[in-house]
């Protein structure tokens, strides 16, 4: 120690010198964070045996054919965890706007460009958002502005391309996007066919990785949205609305079934007795005022059921049919949308 120090100034020295240390090691790391850098790091960690300079040379299909192809090959590699979500936040942050401290965000080059369509799509593929289908394959998709109207079984190029395509991953989760738009229309509405999606479409357990996974997964969503459509259908055939759609596969328990005639019968006069019992428009509807309005009303149904003979026990509190139809009358009771909400949440006496 020098003459004249003492052991707080030697501390407050390393301190500076420590401090010096690491400005310059941050200086020397901004500095690295170039354009030159981010190309190197993206292609030692995503794209090591890929020929990336016939990006500014393509046309335009074949930039579209390239993206999708890397996009299935990056859904099934590992490396850095998830290939795919590594390279994807290399450009988008979590609320995906793009990243300020990547200057490729910022680059006007092809290269660039194509990097940042790259983790576009594949952002909406891995949070299930709609996307444009013509960047997939021209002809896919015709409300390019609002193109979730795009995922449905009514688009027949698209479910023919499902289950067609090479690009096993992206088709994959390209039916899932399509599962969730229709758990979208069933939920809060129709509850035997959300149960009916969550037996058979297992996207929870799905891993993209796996491409007999996601040709199965595939097949799996496109037969079970087909089968609960054209069974509402024939329940729309036979003159019932939304209300009978959801009160018949209650009284049955479970959809699809062949609308047995009894059970439609009772349905039909459920729906008129439920519809009879509301209160008036102008009465605030509660949790207390359902429990009040519910006993009465599913005394009306248990009776119906007697008088058509059907093989159900309105009385049991714990049975898919009583299940199903509290939900149901809860939801008409209440009058609006309550995807989250129960009718047995806090109430013992329900």
């Amino acid at each position: 120690m020098c003459a004249g120090s003492t052991a707080t100034d030697a501390v407050a020295r390393t301190r500076i010198i420590n401090t010096h240390t690491h400005y310059k090691l941050r200086c020397k790391m901004k500095k690295e964070i170039t354009a030159e850098y981010m190309h190197k790091l993206l292609k030692d960690g995503a794209f090591k045996d890929v020929d990336l300079s016939r990006v500014a040379t393509m046309s335009d299909d074949e930039r579209r054919v390239f993206t999708i192809e890397q996009a299935d090959r990056l859904l099934g590699a590992q490396g850095y965890g998830d290939m795919m979500r590594w390279f994807m936040g290399q450009f988008f942050d979590d609320e995906f706007e793009l990243r300020d401290d990547n200057p490729l965000c910022e680059e006007e080059s092809l290269l660039a460009q194509w990097y940042i369509a790259l983790a576009d799509l594949g952002w909406c593929l891995i949070t299930h958002l709609p996307f444009d289908l013509n960047s997939i394959e021209p002809g896919l998709g015709t409300h390019a502005e609002d193109p979730e109207q795009d995922y449905t079984i009514d688009n027949k190029r698209l479910t023919v391309w499902l289950r067609s395509t090479p690009y096993k991953r992206v088709a994959a989760l390209v039916a899932r996007i399509m599962l969730e738009r229709e758990y979208e229309r069933v939920v809060a509405h129709f509850d035997a066919a959300q149960d009916y999606y969550a037996e058979h479409c297992h996207s929870g357990s799905l891993n993209v990785q796996q491409t007999e996974q996601c040709e199965a997964f595939v097949t799996s969503v496109l037969d079970a949205i087909a089968t609960v459509l054209s069974h509402q259908q024939r329940g729309r055939e036979l003159g019932l609305d939304d209300d009978g759609l959801e009160v018949v596969d209650a009284l049955w328990g479970w959809m699809p079934h062949d609308y047995d005639a009894d059970c439609v019968a009772a349905t039909r006069e459920i729906c008129k007795a439920a519809e009879a019992a509301m209160p008036a428009p102008t009465v605030i509807r509660s949790r207390n005022g359902f429990a009040l309005f519910q006993k009465p009303v599913m005394e009306q149904m248990e009776a119906i059921a007697r008088k058509h003979d059907l093989d159900i026990d309105l009385t049991d509190k714990y049975s898919i049919t009583m299940g199903y139809l509290t939900d149901w009358l809860y939801r008409k009771y209440m009058g609006k949308e309550i995807e989250h909400d129960s009718p047995l949440d806090g109430y013992k006496d329900f």
